[in-house]
């Protein structure tokens, strides 16, 4: 297993062998600068002291970070990618692992965000495409009378959706405000009618409808 390797002379050996391959004096001092602290989970990871970690840099050029990752796999026959930490200590890669986790998590969550974000972008936005489709189907649309039956519909169509992306006793959500709002002000302009009077008969369907 990876956690049974002996990091140490494993280090040697890679350290020893890069020299071999690349005629480069300051990447030398900074393997030898280098500590090695762990193998685990095809990472093996090198440490530096605070004061030292500005080194680290010449082991991450893709020349240099091949070059150790091939002698690595060599003498241990693990595919390994190197991992570069600041700290020298086990305790170091420790923290370095809980602060990895929280930026995952940190991550994952953004991302489940965007996801529900974009599910809601998207219906509101099927709505609008139903906005514009049957405005422009709409016979004598030019009638005041025609416009108030198209309203009528669509005060429906916006409360179903409500109903589904806004449930009642649910927290007010900032992008579905404002995803109901351009919905709002899309039959408006399309009937030439004020957005606010728009919202206004729209409250006064949902209220009727309870």
């Amino acid at each position: 297993m990876q956690g049974q390797i002996d990091v140490k002379p494993l280090w040697d050996k890679v350290v020893d062998r890069v020299k071999m391959k690349v005629i480069h004096p300051t990447l030398w001092r900074t393997l030898e600068m280098a500590v090695p602290i762990t193998a685990e989970n095809n990472e093996f990871v090198v440490g530096f002291a605070p004061g030292d970690f500005n080194m680290s840099g010449h082991l991450t050029t893709s020349e240099h970070k091949n070059a150790i990752e091939t002698a690595l796999r060599e003498f241990s026959g693990t595919h390994f990618t190197l991992r570069i930490i600041e700290g020298d200590s086990i305790q170091d890669w420790l923290q370095t692992k809980a602060k990895d986790e929280r930026t995952r998590e940190l991550k994952d969550a953004a991302y489940r965000k965007r996801e529900a974000e974009a599910a809601v972008t998207k219906s509101w936005d099927g709505l609008m495409e139903l906005v514009g489709r049957r405005y422009a189907a709409l016979q004598f649309r030019a009638f005041p009378q025609f416009r108030a039956i198209y309203i009528q519909q669509m005060l429906q169509a916006i409360s179903e959706t409500m109903d589904v992306l806004m449930p009642a006793g649910s927290p007010a959500d900032e992008l579905a405000e404002r995803s109901l709002a351009r919905v709002i002000d899309k039959v408006g302009t399309l009937t030439e009618t004020p957005g606010a009077l728009i919202a206004f008969e729209l409250q006064r369907f949902r209220a009727s409808n309870k």
